[in-house]
């Protein structure tokens, strides 16, 4: 089996790098990507324990965009870790995410909430704070007492300490992520909160800029949606990718691996990859 989406330390999972390669082992996975949101960090290390254990590693990464004030992720696959531009961007978006972090600190402090950035990079174990750094703090000074209740009050969406997400344009990601060569994916359309004729709206702008794939194969993805979904792929000649979106153990039931996705989803990927490099030849 497969499996193509997943977290860690060096983004919002739990897991280091080579703790997901171990336990991708111990799952039977032949194929993994970590894809990371918005960085690159934990590509090597997972890498070359991969290599040991005798699994396919792909680099992969899944950048934050929006559509209209709502989340889209965007994972690429197969990446160029030599590509400057591209690596010159990546850090242009961290900087972004980290001038995020000191606004969302300074919310907490106006509703009393003292909280320092060193407490904040203690909790975070690569270069990306993300949300959940800031709720683990928030609960070890006693503000809340589970991390539900922390996004309840303080963190989610409309709340007095929320700050939305770095807008990147979601046409600039795919065209960034193209010009690398990568294989470009929808992550998980299913939980795009927008009606079913704007996500199809979307996957459709987003085709005409170089998308090559939707992630249906999913763990929480439901039979009507995911068929829906396929038929649009299908029409449009996507590929169909797939992973657990593992973040650690703080999701019960979803684990490396969930989903059993087939080896053939990963050659077909391959294919892609194939075709887009051949063509960029004659660029």
């Amino acid at each position: 089996m497969i499996d193509l989406h997943m977290h860690s330390t060096f983004s919002d999972g739990t897991q280091t790098p080579t703790q997901l390669v171990e336990r991708a082992k111990q799952n039977n996975v032949k194929v993994m990507a970590i894809t990371d949101h918005d960085n690159i960090d934990g590509l090597k290390e997972g890498r070359i324990e991969a290599e040991k254990k005798g699994i396919t590693f792909v680099n992969g990464i899944e950048i934050s965009a929006n559509f209209k004030n709502k989340d889209i992720h965007i994972l690429g696959y197969f990446l160029n870790l030599e590509d400057k531009k591209f690596l010159e961007w990546l850090k242009n978006l961290q900087e972004k995410r980290f001038n995020r972090t000191l606004e969302i600190l300074k919310k907490l402090s106006n509703l009393g909430i003292e909280i320092n950035l060193s407490e904040v990079q203690g909790e975070v174990l690569g270069n990306v704070i993300g949300r959940p750094h800031i709720a683990k703090m928030i609960l070890k000074k006693g503000f809340a007492t589970t991390m539900d209740e922390v996004f309840d009050r303080y963190l989610g969406d409309g709340q007095p300490a929320y700050v939305p997400k770095v807008g990147v344009d979601m046409i600039e990601v795919v065209k960034k992520l193209k010009a690398n060569g990568a294989v470009v994916v929808l992550a998980h359309p299913h939980l795009i909160s927008h009606p079913d004729d704007t996500v199809v709206n979307i996957i459709d702008i987003l085709i005409k800029n170089g998308l090559d794939g939707l992630e249906l194969y999913y763990p929480s993805i439901i039979l009507r949606k995911k068929n829906k979904l396929m038929k649009v792929a299908k029409k449009r000649n996507l590929i169909l990718t797939g992973g657990s979106d593992f973040h650690g153990f703080h999701r019960p039931g979803i684990d490396l691996g969930a989903g059993n996705i087939s080896i053939e989803v990963f050659e077909k990927m391959v294919e892609k990859k194939e075709k887009i490099d051949k063509n960029r030849k004659w660029i």
